[in-house]
């Protein structure tokens, strides 16, 4: 794993796509956290001008005491979604996010998935090199990049953010701050290290973009349909306590834990651990024979099947839901359609993997 060869082989495979990534999370976070600095800055200048002043004299008994005016500077959170009266950042709000978790999907893909595509992994695979060093390799490379990228551009965004505001402004609940950053990088890493299984139990670049899909956004759609089903089941529990739940499903996205607490970042960091473990576990038993194949290993057909009819289910009630009747669905539409669903997804995924002439076997 620690062969110099193995890390400059991987290393000139994706080095510009991981100077891409830096530059990207460079402008995301330093620069965001920098127009936040420059937001709290003009604020503050704002309560200082004779404009405010005046304002606040013609405002009578409406004007702001030292109090507001204290409470609106006070930098409380590192995200948006909170009262509007205090000070929060908006550098998470950007479509630079998005765009970060496409490019460490494509750097997982050209790790994996485009050397299948490409048939470099013939070569790869040829080379006097264990297989778990090689995908060892691939992941350590992959979270080296991620991490001092995502380290390097908050730490710098931060510096600056905390040099313009001063320490009496500053009232930060460190376990959220902690949570809330950590769980960013884990987004990162776990899109990464499932875009590595994903290429390693497919043989296919097309499948292995699809199954990226569904895997990272069905979730989200699980949750809307559990939540559905559970108040229909139970319509006299508050609603609350199934919003407890969302946390865990937004692991692939940022500050998804939104909540801030332990369980949806321990869920995150066991995910990441089995899609690395199961990323080793694959990889060395791969055959270069399966390259174009829908599945690289014939045995993952009924769960792929499965998985992929679950998912299919959940998005066609999701739709469903979505543009149901005013009154919402009945208890027992939600079972006709969710059942019919995923029977109808399993016939079209029996007939793909088992009687299509162009799926290779």
């Amino acid at each position: 794993m620690f062969n110099k060869h193995i890390w400059l082989k991987e290393w000139r495979g994706v080095r510009w796509i991981a100077v891409i990534l830096m530059l990207l999370f460079l402008y995301a976070q330093t620069g965001g956290l920098y127009s936040d600095a420059d937001t709290w800055q003009e604020r503050s200048d704002y309560y200082q001008s004779n404009g405010f002043q005046k304002e606040q004299e013609a405002a009578g008994d409406a004007k702001m005491s030292p109090d507001d005016v204290k409470t609106t500077l006070t930098f409380s959170y590192l995200t948006t979604g909170f009262p509007g009266d205090i000070f929060s950042t908006q550098y998470t709000m950007s479509q630079s996010y998005f765009a970060l978790s496409i490019l460490v999907v494509i750097l997982g893909l050209a790790m994996v998935g485009w050397e299948r595509y490409t048939r470099k992994d013939h070569f790869a695979l040829a080379a006097p090199f264990k297989r778990s060093s090689m995908i060892g390799t691939k992941l350590l490379l992959g979270f080296l990049v991620i991490t001092v990228a995502y380290g390097v551009s908050l730490w710098l965004g931060l510096m600056r953010l905390f040099d313009v505001i001063p320490s009496e402004f500053i009232d930060l609940d460190m376990q959220k701050v902690y949570l809330g950053l950590l769980g960013n990088l884990g987004a990162f890493l776990l899109l990464f290290v499932v875009t590595i299984f994903v290429g390693t139990i497919m043989g296919e670049l097309l499948s292995t973009v699809i199954a990226l899909l569904i895997i990272t956004i069905m979730p989200r759609y699980v949750y809307v349909v559990w939540w559905t089903f559970m108040q229909l089941l139970h319509p006299d529990i508050s609603a609350d306590k199934f919003s407890n739940w969302t946390s865990y499903t937004n692991v692939f996205l940022i500050f998804g834990n939104s909540e801030f607490e332990y369980g949806p970042f321990i869920w995150q960091m066991i995910l990441l651990v089995l899609f690395g473990v199961g990323s080793v576990f694959f990889y060395k038993r791969y055959s270069i024979e399966n390259n174009g194949k829908v599945l690289a290993f014939s045995y993952l057909r009924i769960p792929s099947a499965i998985l992929v009819s679950f998912g299919g289910a959940i998005l066609i009630t999701n739709f469903w839901i979505g543009g149901g009747a005013a009154e919402g669905p009945t208890l027992t539409s939600l079972f006709i359609i969710s059942i019919g669903s995923f029977i109808g997804c399993l016939v079209i995924c029996y007939m793909v993997l088992y009687r299509n002439a162009w799926v290779r076997r």
